[in-house]
């Protein structure tokens, strides 16, 4: 395991920027927490910018390095000492949350020199500028809504004349827990949470899915259970076979991680559980054919 940091410079004028670069190795086994780095470090040093996470592989695809570059500038000038960032790791065959920690780094940040001997200039006035589109938009948008409000009166009118409701309700149609599980693991697919970095929402979001099919399906109280209590409830169901649990014990396990020991998951790592969802419910399903008896 190894982590370092490094600056492009250690030496910079105010409020130019300076490049960090943030980079971890570990063994493929491993279970990884990229750090988060906030937006004001030290109160001084501000971060304007930062890359994805870049992962790459070794030659013998047994190590994984991680990678991030961030954008940082400061208008305070100055000596500061970047403190060591830690990354939490986990081996998959330990129980054990570890960290590795890069160097401290070291910054000066320089004034520019005054030539207090020439005539100071006057401040330039501010200059007129053309309206945007965002100043426009909010009366685009009021000018929208005047619309749709006479247009719904002159349909509600228009219904009102010819005695027809206005809004037709359709008979509901009960879905089996199979379909609402799997309908609801598509839109989850389609918000692409952990994509846009919103990790530990669509962890939440996808075992919440899976404890309310397993509610409906199984008649336990998974919204109650801990991840072990939920594992220990569907050994002794006889209808569900060793895989599928271990496949839905992966998917809880990472979700504890991510959601109790701030867990960054690899991309590979945040689709797998969602394949892992899809399989299970398909696998464990009651299909409507199945419930019909014959005499």
């Amino acid at each position: 395991m190894k982590a370092s940091a490094k600056l492009d410079t250690n030496a910079m004028l105010i409020g130019d920027q300076v490049k960090l670069d943030i980079t971890f190795s570990y063994p493929l086994n491993t279970m990884v927490s990229w750090p988060k780095i906030p937006d004001t470090i030290l109160q001084t040093i501000q971060v304007i910018n930062r890359s994805k996470i870049d992962t790459s592989f070794s030659a013998d695809k047994k190590t994984v390095t991680l990678h991030q570059n961030f954008l940082i500038t400061s208008f305070d000038s100055g000596f500061y000492t970047i403190p060591p960032i830690r990354v939490f790791y986990k081996e998959l065959s330990d129980t054990t949350i570890r960290f590795a920690q890069t160097e401290t780094l070291l910054l000066s940040v320089h004034t520019l020199a005054v030539d207090t001997t020439k005539v100071f200039k006057p401040i330039k006035g501010p200059l007129s500028v053309p309206w945007t589109f965002r100043e426009i938009l909010p009366w685009l948008l009021l000018a929208l809504l005047g619309i749709l409000i006479v247009s719904a009166i002159l349909f509600y009118l228009k219904k009102r004349k010819k005695a027809e409701p206005v809004f037709k309700i359709r008979s509901e149609v009960r879905l089996l827990p199979h379909e609402i599980a799997l309908s609801e693991l598509e839109k989850l697919r389609l918000k692409k949470l952990w994509q846009g970095g919103r990790t530990k929402e669509y962890h939440s979001e996808l075992t919440d899915i899976l404890r309310s099919y397993l509610e409906n399906r199984f008649s336990i109280m998974a919204l109650e259970m801990t991840s072990h209590e939920i594992i220990d409830s569907l050994r002794t169901q006889k209808d569900i076979n060793n895989d599928s649990i271990e496949k839905l014990y992966h998917i809880l396990a990472m979700a504890d991680l991510v959601k109790f020991a701030k867990m960054q998951p690899l991309p590979v790592e945040n689709d797998l559980s969602m394949e892992n969802a899809v399989a299970f419910v398909h696998v464990t399903s009651v299909r409507k054919e199945q419930t019909v008896t014959h005499d």
